[in-house]
C-alpha cells in the first residue's frame, strides 16, 4: 500500500475515534452506488431494486450480488463510504469498483447480523474502514 494511502487512512480513522463526524455525516444523502444501497430503513424501492438481481461475472470472492445495508446508522455509514471513494479514486477501475464497494457492504451487513443486540456505530466503521485496508493490501 503506497504511503499517501496509508496516512488517508489513518487520518479517516482518527476522525471517527473523535467522533466527530455527526455534524458532517447527517449532510449527506444515503449512499447509493456500485450494486449497494445504504439506509436506515427497508421500503418498497429498495425491495424491488434488491429483488431485481442480474447475473454478473466479476472476481468478487463472495455472490456478486446487489447488497442492501439497512442501519440506524445509515448516515455515518454512507459518510465513511463517500470517504472511501475519494480515498480509493485513483486506485479503482469498473471492473474493482463493484468488487470494492460489495465487499465494504458485506462486511457491514455481516457486522449488524454478529451484534444485532449491540450494533456501536464506531465498531460498524472501523470494521469497513480495516476492510477497505485489507483490500488495498491485495
Amino acid at each position: 500500500m503506497n504511503k499517501e494511502l496509508i496516512e488517508k487512512l489513518d487520518s479517516l480513522e482518527l476522525k471517527i475515534e473523535s467522533r466527530n463526524i455527526v455534524k458532517e455525516a447527517n449532510s449527506i444523502m444515503e449512499w447509493a452506488g456500485s450494486d449497494v444501497i445504504i439506509s436506515s430503513q427497508l421500503n418498497d424501492a429498495i425491495k424491488e431494486w434488491f429483488g431485481d438481481q442480474f447475473a454478473v461475472i466479476t472476481l468478487e470472492k463472495t455472490e456478486p450480488r446487489r447488497k442492501a445495508v439497512i442501519t440506524e446508522f445509515s448516515k455515518e455509514l454512507s459518510w465513511l463510504f463517500y470517504q472511501l471513494k475519494d480515498i480509493f479514486a485513483g486506485e479503482l477501475n469498473y471492473i474493482s469498483k463493484p468488487v470494492f464497494f460489495g465487499m465494504l457492504a458485506q462486511t457491514s451487513i455481516d457486522y449488524l447480523e454478529m451484534n444485532k443486540e449491540d450494533v456501536k456505530c464506531d465498531q460498524l466503521l472501523f470494521s469497513v474502514l480495516d476492510k477497505a485496508r485489507s483490500f488495498s493490501n491485495e
